[in-house]
């Protein structure tokens, strides 16, 4: 396989711009010549990578893919021809790692503490909506997804690690007693809702359709967990909460959770990549997470239940 370096420089460019005047414009050759770079790649790749039909121009699936090899490539050469010429460069490749803001802090946090050369690695962080997030690593933007569970992921051409689970939680602030400030069984209870759009929405309306109907009138809404147990710890409402973001809360009991054997919804926290091959530093973090993870290491373990 024949590959000019300027052949993956061009169809980068293209899937940035989606626009072939202007792409070529910022390559600064002229758009027949730069057509004729995309059309002798593909050649040379074997596959259809640009969908022309569309405006703008989109990706094929096998484009979205080439993209992070393509990408991996051109990083590839350029620290080998540094190495070669002795040349000391600071860290301008991170490793790049897209995640939505209920996993970003504290579990996102204690992934990255667990890799064994943090401090040499420089780490470039996403904080996106779930499918934002997991539209980035489809299209080749990030390295690495940490999400929950995701169906368009679960399959070829990507790969996956488990790396912890836990359950949403019925969380409220606490009376002098330590018990829960509301009871949405007994009373209407203000309740903190997510935006329709969010992930988090969708698993839960999902839960309680099938499972249990509160009494419950919305007073808040967002799609962000850390603002959800924001609201609740002010005692403004109950909130579905992750057991990962409320582990201090539940054991100082400013958070009670409300009959968690009966009202919890499980979830997996999965770490997601291409099966194409990601630089050496981005090749390196995935195993050494799967060799912790043989070791029955997990980034988070589901709060125990305590009747």
């Amino acid at each position: 396989m024949n590959l000019d370096t300027k052949w993956l420089e061009d169809f980068l460019k293209l899937a940035e711009l989606q626009h072939f005047t202007r792409a070529a414009e910022a390559r600064h050759i002229t758009q027949p010549a730069f057509g004729r770079h995309i059309r002798s790649l593909e050649k040379a790749v074997g596959q259809t990578l640009i969908e022309r039909s569309t405006t703008p121009v989109s990706l094929t699936p096998a484009g979205r893919q080439f993209k992070s090899v393509a990408r991996n490539m051109i990083a590839q050469m350029e620290d080998g021809l540094n190495q070669i010429n002795q040349i000391e460069q600071p860290q301008v490749n991170p490793i790049r790692i897209a995640s939505p803001h209920s996993l970003a802090s504290p579990i996102l946090l204690d992934l990255i503490e667990h890799y064994k050369t943090l401090d040499s690695q420089h780490f470039s962080i996403d904080i996106l909506r779930v499918d934002f997030a997991i539209e980035s690593i489809i299209e080749g933007n990030c390295d690495f997804f940490l999400g929950f569970e995701s169906l368009a992921l679960l399959q070829p051409p990507f790969q996956n690690l488990k790396i912890g689970s836990g359950n949403f939680l019925l969380a409220s602030a606490t009376d002098d007693n330590g018990a829960p400030l509301f009871n949405p069984e007994l009373n209407a209870t203000p309740i903190i809702g997510y935006s329709a759009e969010s992930y988090s929405a969708r698993l839960i309306e999902q839960y309680q359709s099938e499972n249990t109907k509160f009494n419950t009138y919305q007073i808040f809404e967002s799609s962000m967990c850390h603002l959800h147990k924001e609201m609740a710890l002010r005692g403004k409402g109950i909130a579905w909460l992750p057991d990962a973001l409320i582990q201090q809360e539940l054991k100082d009991n400013s958070l009670a959770v409300i009959e968690p054997e009966r009202y919890h919804l499980p979830y997996q926290i999965r770490l997601y990549r291409n099966s194409a091959s990601l630089r050496h530093e981005a090749e390196s973090f995935w195993e050494s997470v799967s060799k912790q993870l043989q070791t029955g290491w997990q980034v988070n373990y589901p709060w125990e239940f305590h009747g």
